[in-house]
């Protein structure tokens, strides 16, 4: 006993001993969590700061007088849109929903797709199965470049481009690292579970739906969780798929390439980004356990 309380307070200790490269090592990530503050603090200060006189004297300071510059974005933050398709005017709420419906929908069947393709992999044996395993492993180690042009010239022969439930096919693909993920799942899922159900007279489908999703819910929503705040980031991609429903982070990259008049100014464009931070903050402090959690963690226990 005595042995033991020994060993507890040593390893203890020896825990909590820092080294020089330790100390290194935390005043390094101390410094860059403080940038990281820094940084957002300057933009909350500047988004309130009036963009011809106070944010010209005092650039890094906080606000002289507070300044609204919300309601003067929600009204001037606009993308012109002139497509063969489509000539119009979108404004900020116009660009909320394009990108709800875009991070969502390409979220979730990107999601699901290698969800379903790792179960089928996992739980049924056959040389197809092996097959697309290993396409996920080489996919992931050389990498495609080049592709673009490609995909954009299938996309309109198959008349996905410039829709958004084209974005969502296109994304619905079952390549990359969450495919493992939700194989290792499947893979260490014990067979009674579905042998059990079987015999109550359960097809496949049923087992898939009622067993083995509702058992990797956790990982799936985790999963959603980060490819919807991925999503909602990406500019690029609608900017080349969808040039008649501009999403907001597509608008922030207008807006900063050919700046309308009042959005030319520094808080004008910091209030805008502010504006699109706001659902990824509310995201992340809802879901942070979830969205930092472990993803290989999954529904079996004992």
């Amino acid at each position: 006993m005595i042995l033991a309380s020994k060993t507890k307070r040593a390893a203890r200790g020896k825990r909590y001993h820092f080294t020089p490269i330790t100390v290194c090592m935390l005043v390094v990530l101390l410094l860059y969590t403080l940038s990281l503050f820094g940084m957002f603090l300057w933009a909350l200060f500047t988004a309130f700061k009036d963009p011809l006189l106070d944010f010209r004297n005092n650039a890094w300071g906080p606000p002289a007088q507070l300044c609204w510059n919300i309601s003067y974005v929600f009204s001037q933050f606009v993308v012109d849109v002139n497509t063969a398709t489509r000539v119009a005017v979108v404004g900020i709420w116009e660009m909320y929903g394009y990108s709800v419906l875009y991070a969502f929908g390409c979220a979730f069947f990107n999601t699901l797709v290698p969800c379903i393709t790792a179960y089928l992999c996992a739980r049924f044996k056959y040389k197809f199965s092996r097959a697309v395993h290993t396409a996920v492993l080489v996919t992931m180690v050389i990498p495609v470049v080049g592709s673009l042009p490609s995909e954009l010239r299938m996309a309109q022969m198959l008349g996905l481009y410039d829709q958004i439930w084209g974005m969502w096919i296109l994304k619905a693909n079952f390549l990359g690292m969450y495919f493992l993920v939700f194989y290792n799942i499947f893979k260490a899922l014990p067979a009674s579970y579905t042998e059990a159900a079987k015999i109550d007279g359960a097809g496949n489908m049923q087992v898939l739906l009622h067993i083995a999703l509702p058992l990797v819910r956790n990982t799936f929503f985790t999963v959603f969780l980060i490819y919807f705040i991925t999503y909602w980031n990406d500019y690029q991609t609608p900017l080349l798929y969808l040039p008649s429903y501009p999403t907001i982070a597509q608008g922030m990259y207008t807006v900063a390439i050919t700046p309308t008049q009042g959005m030319s100014y520094v808080p004008m464009r910091i209030s805008a980004a502010i504006l699109m931070l706001v659902p990824i903050l509310v995201l992340f402090l809802c879901f942070q356990k979830r969205l930092l959690g472990n993803l290989t963690v999954g529904g079996v226990k004992g």
